[in-house]
């Protein structure tokens, strides 16, 4: 484990704002491609107590849950939170200084951001029949499972100075605006339609999940459709 051990009162607190986000469902074979994109990074978990065994998390384990999560889908059903929260919430990073952890009792860590990375987790979005609007990152009961939203700040507030910072170039900032270079290659803004009118959503779809994104569920008991599925 290369990773500090430190304390709030020596780290402070981070926070940030102005989010960059990108919302996509896509398959495991997708997101593979994605990480050998990204070449070196790292990523961690930032929910839940902590051995050192799993910091950082195996690359190989968050692709297999992401797999998983579709192959459910596919055959009708919708992952369960213990499910999602196998990988989710986490954060990549290309620089193991931007993540720090605490000890708790039980020799048990707790992961935490000293420095922006890229933030990823589970999302859902909803929609509403009143205005005829999509929602991505939305909770509820109509919400509709759709893969990982992958954000990044565009302003920080640093946790010792507490200067507020433009992001600026650092690899971490590289890491994201790689992972928009993959959305653009290997996703599409998802055509929805509802009622005989589609609407093309910056919500995304990874090309390979057009086959058989009619066997969602959820989009089933809402009468939503994705055209060219």
């Amino acid at each position: 484990m290369n990773i500090r051990i430190s304390t709030p009162a020596l780290e402070g607190v981070y926070q940030a704002s102005k989010w960059l986000k990108i919302q996509v469902l896509a398959e495991k074979e997708e997101l593979s491609d994605l990480f050998h994109r990204l070449g070196s990074f790292e990523i961690y978990p930032l929910t839940g107590l902590l051995n050192e065994s799993q910091v950082p998390m195996a690359k190989e384990l968050f692709l297999e849950e992401c797999g998983n999560w579709v192959d459910l889908l596919k055959r009708g059903f919708i992952p369960s939170e213990p499910q999602l929260r196998k990988v989710l919430a986490c954060a990549w990073s290309a620089n193991a200084d931007a993540v720090w952890l605490q000890k708790v009792p039980g020799e048990k860590y707790l992961m935490k951001i000293s420095e922006p990375v890229v933030q990823v987790q589970a999302h859902s979005f909803t929609y509403s029949d009143a205005d005829g609007v999509f929602r991505p990152m939305s909770m509820g009961q109509n919400a509709i499972f759709w893969g990982i939203q992958i954000s990044y700040p565009q302003i920080y507030q640093n946790p010792k100075t507490m200067e507020l910072l433009k992001v600026g170039e650092s690899p971490n900032a590289e890491l994201f605006s790689e992972a928009r270079r993959w959305v653009r290659d290997m996703t599409r803004p998802t055509p929805f339609v509802v009622g005989g009118l589609k609407t093309n959503v910056p919500i995304r779809l990874g090309k390979n999940c057009f086959s058989w994104i009619s066997s969602h569920p959820q989009l089933k008991e809402q009468g939503i459709l994705v055209h060219g599925s």
